[in-house]
């Protein structure tokens, strides 16, 4: 059944309800022509015999008009199913044509403001939001093969020239350093990526995951990265209890990123502060640097984006785009500004964890 076309499918259910149709006219006719009859002949006294002979003349008549009517409209109907159904057609026929190679391609929208043409629409909205995808995709694979490439570059050519030349044990030890910190490089550089993938899959937050309480952890967080400088002091502010369902690991790594990207481009010291947001929990990271360029702002959490050469660093570019990814996987937004006062304030939010009630 589902093999057979659409055109003839309706033309087959449009014919069944016309013979029904026509089948009950028909009858309709006959027992009304014989009531009039018996009426008409008890009046007027005409015979059963002629009777006969018009009820005759009658059923010719109709077996003759109404398969010619039957037929008509069986037609009629199949070429209105298959006009109507050719811009869908036609649309099937382009968006077959539409592949990786031809990701521009839109389909046809008819002059008529129907469904057919609301659909052309709805299929070519879709289309240009995959396009959008498959070219953040291909420039994702492009940065990422690009940063790859350098550390790889950088292995291979001290590899070479340690073995290509004779050298003693302090230089070879020097090399090994070198080869040891770009290493590194590369595997930190692997579990970016390897974590941006897997928050794409939306596979990032296991079910019933928590951090109870975030005050310890932000200032666990802070300690760490506190260098005792006063000017880089890394302050926390979060009232006690405030919990937000999001695994612990992920938790720390998002808020190490923003103090990180804080502590990179921006002036200390840096003030972080958790506060609850309706039903979620925000937290933010504040610098007292010269702040975002405006160009920049829109492209903040971006992959392997990076601010202009003035504030521009050895990193890849994904401390943000980790931080975004990890507040989506858990439910959550993320954003940035420029204070009024000065510096940037990166934010993101978690959805938080309801506390039971103590028992007194």
């Amino acid at each position: 059944m589902n093999r057979i076309p659409l055109r003839i499918r309706l033309t087959a259910i449009f014919a069944a309800v016309m013979g029904l149709v026509l089948a009950g006219a028909g009858y309709l006719t006959l027992s009304r022509f014989r009531e009039s009859q018996s009426e008409y002949g008890a009046a007027t006294g005409v015979t059963h015999q002629a009777q006969q002979e018009a009820l005759d003349d009658l059923v010719r008549e109709l077996l003759t008009a109404l398969p010619i009517v039957f037929a008509l409209a069986t037609v009629g109907a199949y070429l209105l199913a298959a006009a109507a159904l050719r811009p869908v057609e036609r649309m099937r026929t382009q968006a077959a044509a539409v592949t990786e190679d031809t990701p521009g391609y839109r389909l046809d929208v008819p002059p008529s403001r129907d469904e057919i043409a609301r659909l052309a629409a709805t299929l070519n909205d879709m289309l240009t939001r995959l396009q959008s995808a498959l070219d953040r995709e291909r420039l994702f694979v492009a940065d990422a093969s690009h940063e790859l490439r350098t550390p790889l570059s950088l292995l291979r050519t001290e590899t070479e020239l340690a073995l290509r030349h004779p050298r003693d044990a302090a230089e070879l030890h020097a090399a090994l350093v070198f080869v040891h910190e770009e290493t590194e490089r590369l595997v930190q550089l692997a579990e970016d990526l390897l974590l941006l993938a897997r928050t794409d899959r939306r596979d990032i937050t296991p079910a019933g995951e928590a951090v109870p309480d975030l005050a310890p952890v932000l200032r666990r967080v802070a300690s760490r990265l506190h260098n005792g400088s006063p000017g880089e002091a890394v302050t926390v502010d979060c009232p006690p209890g405030l919990a937000a369902a999001v695994p612990i690991d992920r938790l720390e790594r998002a808020v190490t990123n923003l103090i990180h990207n804080a502590q990179r481009h921006g002036r200390g010291p840096v003030e972080v502060s958790a506060r609850p947001h309706g039903d979620q929990v925000r937290i933010e990271v504040r610098d007292h640097g010269p702040g975002f360029p405006p160009d920049f702002l829109p492209r903040a959490f971006d992959r392997f984006t990076q601010t202009d050469r003035s504030r521009a660093t050895a990193g890849t570019g994904l401390g943000l785009a980790i931080t975004a990814a990890i507040a989506r996987a858990a439910g959550g937004a993320h954003g940035a500004y420029n204070h009024p006062e000065g510096g940037a304030v990166v934010w993101i939010t978690l959805p938080a964890l309801v506390q039971p009630p103590r028992s007194a």
